[in-house]
């Protein structure tokens, strides 16, 4: 299981069943994610959250512990926050924040974070396009950076139109994952491996399974870039369009019970809509 995997499931056990989430909440539970992680935590943890998680162990508030995370660590979290609030927009941003807040609480990390977050929400919409997806993260990448401790990154939303225009232009599959390696980028800055994964989900065409197997050998953070643009897709098209053997190699081998976990995740949103 990758870290994006532990700690997007580190989230939305953070989420209360009436929905709510904290910066606190994430906290513990990422504390949590990396004892489970064991003797492997070091193989898979990102720098801003194996920084974030030493002082957050040495008892530093979470408000504070992540004012130095501009990586991507967090954008996968986001996955999380579009699922639980996507019929209500207006908790993915505060929500998002909180996620971040612990490890990554900059400017750059939190935009990327709003982008996956708000396109994850979109794509769960039946009237949803690959369009209307790339719009509303172009979006949430906006104003995702008004948030957190300010930190310089390349504007995310001009990255995803260069991966979409890479995209558009490039004339073959091939063609487009090179490209998008060479001019986008693949590492773990927010302007990067999350453009890319924009360009991904457009390059399969929203389809889960080609979108994973394109991050998967594209280079560089694949694990992020994979699981991001396979979420992206996965919203918009349903877990039934998942390989059912896959999914179940991946819940045996990591001990894993997402059956569990989503219907924890729809439980919430139910609760959250008997308030409304």
């Amino acid at each position: 299981m990758t870290d994006d995997t532990g700690q997007a499931l580190a989230i939305a056990h953070a989420y209360k069943a009436n929905g709510e989430l904290t910066a606190d909440a994430v906290a513990r539970e990422l504390i949590i994610w990396s004892e489970e992680a064991g003797e492997y935590l070091p193989l898979i943890i990102g720098p801003s959250t194996h920084h974030a998680l030493d002082l957050l162990v040495q008892g530093e508030k979470p408000e504070n512990t992540g004012k130095l995370g501009k990586t991507n660590g967090a954008s996968y979290r986001a996955v999380i926050v579009g699922l639980v609030n996507y019929e209500r927009p207006e908790k993915i941003i505060p929500d998002v924040v909180q996620a971040c807040l612990p490890t990554h609480g900059t400017s750059v990390a939190i935009s990327g974070g709003a982008a996956v977050a708000m396109a994850v929400a979109e794509a769960m919409a039946d009237d949803a396009s690959l369009d209307s997806i790339f719009m509303v993260a172009k979006h949430g990448a906006v104003e995702g950076r008004r948030h957190g401790e300010w930190a310089w990154g390349t504007p995310l939303e001009g990255r995803i139109d260069l991966a979409l225009r890479i995209v558009g232009d490039s004339g073959s599959i091939e063609t487009a994952l090179v490209d998008l390696a060479r001019y986008v980028g693949v590492d773990m800055l927010v302007a990067e491996s999350i453009a890319t994964a924009f360009g991904l989900v457009a390059l399969a065409e929203g389809d889960v399974m080609k979108a994973t197997a394109y991050g998967a050998n594209i280079g560089g953070d694949t694990d992020t870039i994979a699981a991001i643009a396979g979420a992206i897709c996965g919203a918009k098209q349903g877990v039934e369009t998942i390989d059912g053997n896959l999914l179940s190699e991946v819940e045996k081998v990591n001990g894993l019970d997402l059956k569990t976990e989503a219907g924890r995740l729809v439980n919430i949103m139910q609760n959250m809509g008997e308030k409304i």
